[in-house]
């Protein structure tokens, strides 16, 4: 089994509350978990084995959309970003 160690060093979220960020940041945490751990991902990532820098494309927010799912949606837009 391999192991996947992801940092990010730094989020930009604009236009969001100071006390939305634990809610962003566990939806992204629990979606990242669950999307890198389907065998796709894997494949993604083993072919890439490095990702010094990534910029995900815009994502549309719902207005009103719970934090949580801010942090789901970014998470998603974070692998289709590394997929590509």
């Amino acid at each position: 089994m391999k192991r996947v160690v992801l940092h990010i060093d730094r989020l930009v979220l604009r236009g969001f509350d100071r006390e939305d960020q634990a809610g962003i940041a566990e939806g992204l945490g629990a979606e990242l978990g669950r999307l890198l751990a389907t065998p796709q991902a894997a494949q993604a990532l083993l072919a890439q084995r490095s990702v010094p820098l990534l910029k995900v494309a815009s994502l549309r927010i719902a207005p009103g959309a719970r934090a949580s799912a801010v942090g789901e949606q970014t998470a998603q837009g974070i692998v289709r970003g590394i997929g590509s």
